[in-house]
C-alpha cells in the first residue's frame, strides 16, 4: 500500500478522534442552559430533554418547565449527534473488521441519529419524534458493550484495558436505564438522574476512544501503519 492511501487513512482517522473528542460541548450546553433557568433545575428529577423544552408550563409529573435558552440546548443536541456520525464515517478503519464491529458501528450511528432527533423535536413540540430519537440512549450503550467486545477478540489491536473500559461503560448505561422506572415506582424521584447514569458513559467513551483514534493517526511506528493498512483494505 503507498503513502498517500495510508496518509489519507490517518487523516480520517484523525478527524473523527477530533470529532468525537469534541462532544463534551453536550456538557457545556447543558451547563449553560440549566444555568439560564429562573426556576430550580434538579438534576435528580429534570431530564436532560427539560433544557430543549420550548414552552413553560407543568409537566404531567407535575414538574416546571421553563428553559430560556432552549433553543441552544437543542442546537447542542444536533451537534453532538452530528460529531457520532462524522466519528462513525471516519474512524471505522480502526476497528477490527467483524460482524461485532458492523454491529457497533450500526449502533453508534442510530444513537448519534437518535440524538439529532431530539434536537429536531422537543419533547412538548413532536413526542412521538422525541420518543424514537431517545433510542440513542440504548443504542449507544449497545455499541460500547458491542466495540469492546470486538476489540477483546483482537488479538493484534489495541490494549485490553480499552476493552474492559468499553463494556463497563456500556453496562454502566443501561444500569442507569433499568434503575429509572424503579426509582420513579419506588420514590417518585431519581428520573432525571437515572438518565443521566444512562446517558453521560457514552460522551465519557467518546472521548476516551477519540483521543486514542487520534494517538493512532499521529504515531508513526511500522507496526501501526500495517494494522492500518489491513483494516482500511477489508
Amino acid at each position: 500500500m503507498d503513502r498517500t492511501p495510508r496518509a489519507l487513512t490517518q487523516f480520517r482517522l484523525l478527524l473523527g478522534g477530533c470529532a468525537w473528542i469534541l462532544t463534551p460541548l453536550y456538557f457545556v450546553g447543558q451547563i449553560l442552559v440549566q444555568a439560564a433557568w429562573t426556576t430550580p433545575y434538579s438534576m435528580i428529577d429534570n431530564r436532560v430533554s427539560d433544557l430543549g423544552n420550548t414552552t413553560c408550563g407543568t409537566t404531567v409529573a407535575n414538574i416546571y418547565i421553563c428553559s430560556p435558552l432552549h433553543a441552544v440546548m437543542n442546537v447542542t443536541f444536533i451537534l453532538t449527534g452530528m460529531l457520532i456520525l462524522i466519528g462513525v464515517a471516519l474512524t471505522h478503519s480502526v476497528w477490527p473488521p467483524r460482524h461485532l464491529t458492523a454491529w457497533g458501528l450500526i449502533m453508534l450511528g442510530v444513537a448519534g441519529a437518535g440524538t439529532i432527533l431530539v434536537g429536531l423535536s422537543p419533547e412538548n413540540v413532536h413526542i412521538f419524534i422525541h420518543v424514537v430519537g431517545a433510542v440513542n440512549i440504548p443504542a449507544g450503550n449497545v455499541a460500547m458493550i458491542l466495540l469492546g467486545l470486538a476489540i477483546w477478540r483482537d488479538r493484534r489491536g489495541p490494549r485490553i484495558e480499552l476493552a474492559w473500559f468499553s463494556v463497563l461503560a456500556g453496562t454502566v448505561g443501561l444500569l442507569g436505564m433499568l434503575t429509572g422506572p424503579f426509582l420513579m415506582i419506588l420514590t417518585g424521584h431519581g428520573g432525571g438522574l437515572a438518565e443521566r447514569i444512562a446517558l453521560y458513559p457514552l460522551i465519557i467513551w467518546l472521548v476516551v476512544v477519540g483521543v486514542w483514534c487520534v494517538d493512532q493517526a499521529v504515531r508513526r511506528k511500522p507496526g501501526r501503519a500495517r494494522r492500518m493498512e489491513v483494516y482500511a483494505e477489508t
